[in-house]
């Protein structure tokens, strides 16, 4: 009987280890890419997106800022469709530094579509400037269907490769792919390495996917 109890006992304490291993991951994962509420709009199927990275800016980032130390953010945009799979994907890169002199930021944004740059007097300024995309475009000629975003910052990256790469995506003549339909090989690479990867040492690095959307 006691044979039949230990028995009994060792076969439970094997199923919940065997349980905790296969939901480890899971947790992990969900720990790694929480969930954040994004704008998401429609226009003649291109995905238009708000939502905002603040947070990226620690203290120590936004004291760095001020010193007159440069400053700079990858941002990396990936669409996946209820079957797991990146249909189109999209970046920005970020650059501020203060002008002493002048005694103001300069904010500069490169992304698909072209090269900007503004002046803003305050940290603030910059967190709105650099921290948040406003009903920006980041895929077109999206097919109706079940989708949501997977998105990676990092504020100040070591690799200096993923940077140059990322700022060499971005200055394709046609702005960048649009989906996995076009430029099937390049998307893939980027996707994989770029979304996929584990992110790169930075300063400061967030991750998170939104809720689940329709077009």
């Amino acid at each position: 009987m006691r044979f039949v109890r230990y028995s009994f006992l060792s076969l439970v304490v094997f199923w919940a280890c065997s349980l905790g291993v296969q939901l480890l991951p899971r947790i992990a994962t969900a720990q790694q890419a929480p969930i954040r509420k994004v704008g998401v709009s429609s226009n003649d199927s291109q995905l238009l997106v708000t939502f905002g990275y603040r947070d990226v800016f620690t203290q120590k980032i936004q004291e760095k800022l001020k010193s007159g130390l440069p400053t700079r953010l990858v941002v990396q945009v990936a669409v996946e469709n209820e079957n797991g799979k990146q249909v189109a994907f999209w970046a920005r890169t970020v650059h501020v530094v203060y002008d002493l002199w002048e005694e103001h930021f300069i904010v500069t944004l490169k992304e698909p579509g072209g090269k900007r740059a503004t002046k803003v007097k305050t940290v603030r300024e910059v967190m709105q400037a650099a921290g948040v995309l406003w009903r920006t475009r980041i895929a077109w000629s999206m097919p109706p269907g079940k989708y949501r975003l997977k998105v990676g910052v990092e504020a100040n990256p070591v690799s200096e490769k993923m940077v140059r790469n990322i700022q060499r995506w971005i200055s394709k003549p046609s702005g960048g792919f649009q989906n996995a339909g076009t430029g099937t090989s390049y998307f893939g690479s980027f996707v994989g390495y770029f979304v996929d990867r584990n992110i790169a040492k930075a300063e400061k690095s967030i991750r998170f996917v939104s809720q689940w959307f329709e077009l």
